[in-house]
């Protein structure tokens, strides 16, 4: 089903495929999967769950243990007081992460266009683990985290003033979101990411301890 479904196994190393296929069983059976007026078919969780795996690879043992329930959506959704429209959520206080499946394929169809709903709300939910977990088990290098921050700080500002030559729009609404935008481009668009801020990139590079622009499938 891996191989069928999922596009991040498909562009996994065969040599890493095992440890790849771990995570997901492990991530599939230690979550709580709902649907919001959608049955949640098992390739849905494949599909989740290996987003998840190619996230979280580079770590020995982080599996975002906060959040306990993953809650798909068939499609774009409304949510909060005043309705906005939502493609995926993150709520920490509820241990929650939401996804509207219709816009994780949709992702998954033009996977280097820089914009997947499913590496976008688990970003988000790696940074909230972090910062849940740092007073006693942090996993992001502290030293490297003040670079990334110091260095997102600028690029912040020049999204705001509408001189980024990679990022869209959304990514300079403030620090997370730009985390969570810089994971989006980190893994579908590595080489422009690389080539347009090499050391941004290769700060992420060590926060995730991946390195998606040498990747291979051999």
């Amino acid at each position: 089903m891996l191989e069928k479904y999922a596009l991040p196994y498909q562009r996994t190393a065969s040599k890493d495929r095992p440890r790849f296929e771990h995570i997901v069983a492990q991530f599939i059976a230690d979550k709580e999967w709902q649907g919001a007026g959608i049955r949640v078919a098992e390739e849905m969780k494949v599909l989740v769950a290996a987003t998840a795996a190619q996230l979280l690879f580079g770590f020995d043992d982080v599996r975002l243990d906060h959040f306990e329930r993953i809650i798909l959506h068939p499609d774009s959704y409304r949510s909060g007081r005043k309705g906005t429209l939502h493609q995926g959520e993150v709520r920490p206080t509820a241990g929650v992460i939401m996804v509207s499946w219709g816009d994780l394929l949709r992702g998954y169809g033009n996977p280097r266009d820089g914009h997947n709903v499913g590496l976008h709300e688990l970003a988000h939910a790696l940074w909230f683990e972090h910062k849940l977990s740092e007073d006693k088990a942090p996993f992001l290098h502290p030293e490297l985290l003040q670079r990334w921050i110091d260095h997102a700080d600028g690029e912040i500002e020049r999204i705001r003033n509408g001189r980024s030559r990679l990022f869209r729009e959304y990514a300079g609404t403030n620090q997370a979101e730009f985390f969570a935008v810089a994971v989006e481009y980190f893994f579908e668009r590595p080489g422009e990411f690389n080539a347009e801020l090499p050391e941004l990139y290769a700060v992420l590079c060590g926060m995730l301890n991946q390195f998606p622009d040498k990747a291979s499938l051999s």
